[in-house]
């Protein structure tokens, strides 16, 4: 089977590629490891605690215990499914700071500045906020809270009383302070990028290849000429005219290249596989947000979830959810945000706190704590550690080794506590008094820089925002892409997701990664 372009992975940046080349009569071929997007909780917001960690729709990783981070093995969920990570996040709509992408193009990557890039952000959107900067006829939809809770408004309240300011739009002028989360979600549904690119272009004919591993990239005389896949036990061999394009992802896509030969050339013939090129930048330089969740005893249960989420009340929930399109199934975990910055001289927020008027037993997502309570994580917006995606295996089936080294940089340590201490002033602001009870986690008998650093060590995780591990940069800088996203030294090769990022930006990454693909589509329209 021969197409113009074949696409591996249809999550964020695979399903938004092909509705653009398709679009422009190019025959386009998709693969996704997954199955369709069929699980109810799939498209209820609230659902993300209930598919984290499902052993279908998601890959099922885990980290390579590392000593910084208690020598334990952290769950790393990434989506297995049309959409991929976009239909089992936490909604979270943000572009990121300017700067961000003003120290790609520094870097080498010309083209990627704030002022090149802005507009992809609001060329595939269809926001609701109406600044005069943002997307109004995109193909996905973008909201506000569909119920803003009572809780929320005290927030806002608290983080005026300690000084932060409290935009509106998180997206808008103003991107340090307080805000409302802005939603991937279409009424009472989510809208992953299957919902908002895939169906469209399925519907003009894009082909299809669910529930198909993706085992190499076939190379002919230094070219990519397809993709072998198995599905369904038998193996295939899916041709590309044009182009190859990797869109499997910060995990999946480092992870393919090396199957395929091209990598580190010692890592790979320590596992048997034939060198086709050898490049060292290949799943090095892995990037991605730790967080320290902190727990908040709340005094009634008219501030909290809690109860609502938890049988039998969760069952007049899915009614109202169902009948009038409100009610907490239509929250994602991260409701509230602030962006601060912690010190002085700073140009960007160096930490981002998130959360909402919900907590779980034990700290476990997806176990309602019986007693009403708040939850807020804290990470650092630019972190210092550097991680790497190496292979576990030459069988494609087995998962590669994923060792991010979260907070093996003592900055990194630092910013975390920094975090946390910010939380706690924001809890004990005025306008709070009365509804927190107290602090459950870590509690206040914890109050040392080391005692809140090993709090934040032994009991945070990742946010789910692998990124940076086959980098775009210019040339000498040992990026293996060039800024048009093409792998060096071999022809009719693109990557396109979060890998490409020089460095991660200083929020949540899918809005960031769409406007990535909405950009690549472009410069692979043009060649």
């Amino acid at each position: 089977m021969i197409f113009d372009y074949v696409i591996v992975g249809a999550g964020s940046a695979g399903c938004l590629l092909a509705d653009r080349l398709s679009a422009r009569g190019a025959s386009v071929a998709v693969i996704e490891a997954g199955g369709r997007d069929r699980h109810p909780w799939l498209h209820i917001p609230a659902g993300y605690a209930r598919i984290l960690a499902h052993p279908t729709l998601t890959w099922g990783f885990a980290t390579a215990p590392d000593a910084a981070t208690g020598n334990r093995a952290l769950d790393y969920p990434r989506g297995r499914v049309l959409g991929g990570s976009s239909a089992i996040n936490g909604l979270g709509h943000v572009w990121g700071d300017p700067s961000d992408y003003d120290l790609w193009a520094q870097k080498g990557c010309a083209g990627w500045s704030w002022a090149d890039l802005a507009p992809h952000f609001a060329a595939y959107e269809r926001a609701e906020e109406q600044g005069a900067h943002r997307g109004r006829d995109g193909a996905l939809a973008v909201e506000h809270l569909a119920e803003v809770p009572p809780l929320v408004e005290k927030l806002r309240d608290a983080a005026a009383a300690i000084g932060l300011p409290t935009p509106r739009d998180m997206n808008g002028p103003v991107r340090e302070g307080f805000s409302t989360f802005q939603q991937t979600r279409q009424g009472r549904r989510r809208h992953s990028a299957a919902s908002a690119f895939l169906r469209p272009a399925l519907a003009r004919g894009v082909a299809l290849f669910d529930n198909a591993l993706a085992l190499r990239i076939v190379l002919l005389e230094g070219r990519a000429t397809g993709v072998a896949i198995r599905r369904g036990g038998v193996e295939t061999i899916l041709s590309a005219r044009r182009e190859v394009i990797l869109s499997a992802g910060a995990i999946g896509s480092p992870h393919l290249l090396m199957l395929s030969g091209l990598g580190p050339a010692e890592h790979l013939r320590d596992h048997g596989i034939e060198v086709a090129r050898d490049i060292p930048g290949i799943g090095r330089n892995l990037q991605d947000h730790y967080i320290a969740r902190m727990t908040w005893r709340l005094t009634d249960h008219r501030w909290s979830a809690n109860r609502r989420i938890a049988w039998p009340r969760l069952a007049l929930e899915l009614a109202r959810w169902a009948l009038r399109g409100d009610g907490v199934l239509t929250w994602s975990p991260g409701m509230v945000g602030v962006f601060a910055k912690t010190l002085p001289g700073l140009e960007a927020p160096d930490i981002q706190l998130n959360g909402g008027p919900v907590s779980w037993e034990d700290g476990r997502i997806g176990v309602p704590d019986p007693e009403p309570g708040l939850t807020l994580g804290a990470w650092q917006c630019r972190p210092l550690s550097r991680g790497q995606v190496t292979l576990a295996s030459p069988d494609p089936a087995r998962a590669p080794v994923i060792a991010p080294r979260f907070l093996t940089a003592p900055e990194d340590r630092a910013a975390v506590v920094r975090g946390i201490r910010l939380a706690r002033r924001w809890m004990a602001a005025e306008p709070l008094r009365g509804i927190v009870a107290g602090e459950l986690r870590p509690g206040a008998a914890l109050q040392s820089d080391e005692e809140l650093a090993a709090f934040a060590a032994e009991t945070g995780g990742t946010v789910y925002h692998p990124s940076c591990t086959v980098r775009m940069g210019g040339e000498g800088t040992g990026a293996p892409l060039d800024p048009a996203l093409r792998l060096r030294g071999v022809a009719g090769l693109r990557v396109v997701d979060a890998s490409v990022f020089p460095d991660i930006p200083v929020c949540n990454i899918n809005a960031t990664v769409l406007a990535v693909a909405h950009k690549a589509a472009g410069m692979i329209l043009s060649s």
